[in-house]
């Protein structure tokens, strides 16, 4: 039996709080989704195959990596590891070049926040690393994945010690998204060697649970992805 999900947004598409309501189809839906304003309606198949992201990725072992490599860099892990949902348009680096990819493709940003120490003379830094992966069927339909890129953004670090911040991001941003690809390749490792005809995301962990039928989530944490064969 297939699950129809209307998804109602608080604070944007794929943004922050929202809420969820699932239905029981009487027969089996084909895929199909519709958006009105702030909600937006999924039929999900029987044949759904779901995958938490947040659940695969940011699992204790990868925040701990993540945790000793930033200490190692002279920085502090002050957060858990997130993963979000954004479409391309609203990617950082977007305009960089903006047909790397369709307007209508959703990317998933991983993201956790830091702190760095600094000198007495400057104030420390906090701020967000981000890396985006970007996932696709092939031409034989099966499941690929890579990082696609990073970026990052942080308050503090003045008056003097901006510059060795924004070198040591710099190099920090492409030994993130190395780190990444065989992570995300055995997060992907569910969906391996199966074929699909289609891909899709669903905001927070993906539940189709309709008992209670209606739940909240967080779109800026978690996001999950539908596949059906």
């Amino acid at each position: 039996m297939s699950v129809t999900s209307q998804y109602t947004f608080l604070q944007g598409f794929f943004n922050g709080v929202f809420f969820v309501l699932n239905t029981a189809d009487s027969k089996d839906q084909p895929f199909s989704e519709t958006s009105n304003g702030i909600i937006w309606t999924v039929h999900r198949p029987n044949a759904e195959i779901l995958i938490d992201l947040g659940k695969e990725i940011a699992t204790p072992a990868n925040t701990s990596l993540v945790a000793t490599q930033l200490k190692n860099a002279g920085a502090n892990l002050t957060s858990a590891i997130f993963v979000q949902g954004v479409q391309w348009p609203a990617v950082p680096y977007f305009y960089q070049n903006p047909l790397r990819h369709n307007l209508w493709d959703m990317l998933v940003e991983l993201y956790f926040n830091f702190e760095i120490d600094t000198p007495w003379y400057c104030s420390n830094a906090n701020g967000t690393l981000s890396a985006y992966l970007f996932l696709y069927l092939d031409s034989k339909g099966h499941l690929q994945g890579y990082a696609d890129g990073w970026a990052y953004n942080y308050s503090g670090g003045g008056p003097f010690c901006t510059g060795a911040i924004d070198n040591g991001l710099n190099a920090a941003g492409p030994e993130l998204c190395e780190q990444i690809n065989p992570v995300l390749t055995k997060a992907l490792s569910l969906a391996s060697g199966i074929s699909f005809k289609q891909l899709y995301f669903l905001p927070g962990n993906g539940t189709n649970s309709t008992t209670p039928p209606l739940s909240a989530g967080d779109a800026s944490v978690d996001v999950a992805m539908g596949l059906l064969t």
